[in-house]
């Protein structure tokens, strides 16, 4: 399982991306507000996407570790639960696109 400092970095991994991302899209003249829209939208979805399967997900994982020789069946919710949302998720930043210009 996680440790705290593998916590400390997946809470700072935001903030790094932010600090290295709007500089980044100045200097190729990309516009500030559509890169932290992209870039926010990108977050909130992995957010929505992980966080209702996180359990199972997790649970998966560490059967895998404890018995390498034999394979962890497909858990199918998850599976279909991350497509899902993934796509929702697009879609809406998609629809939401006309509303930022």
């Amino acid at each position: 399982m996680p440790t705290s400092k593998s916590k400390r970095r997946t809470l700072a991994a935001p903030l790094v991306g932010w600090v290295f991302l709007l500089p980044n899209a100045t200097v190729k003249g990309y516009s500030v507000s559509h890169t932290l829209y992209f870039y926010s939208c990108a977050l909130v979805m992995f957010i929505i996407m992980l966080a209702p399967v996180r359990k199972r997900v997790a649970a998966d994982i560490a059967e895998q570790e404890e018995k390498p020789w034999d394979k962890v069946p497909l858990n199918t919710f998850s599976l279909y639960w991350l497509a899902g949302t993934f796509t929702v998720c697009t879609a809406g930043m998609a629809c939401l696109w006309p509303f930022l210009q």
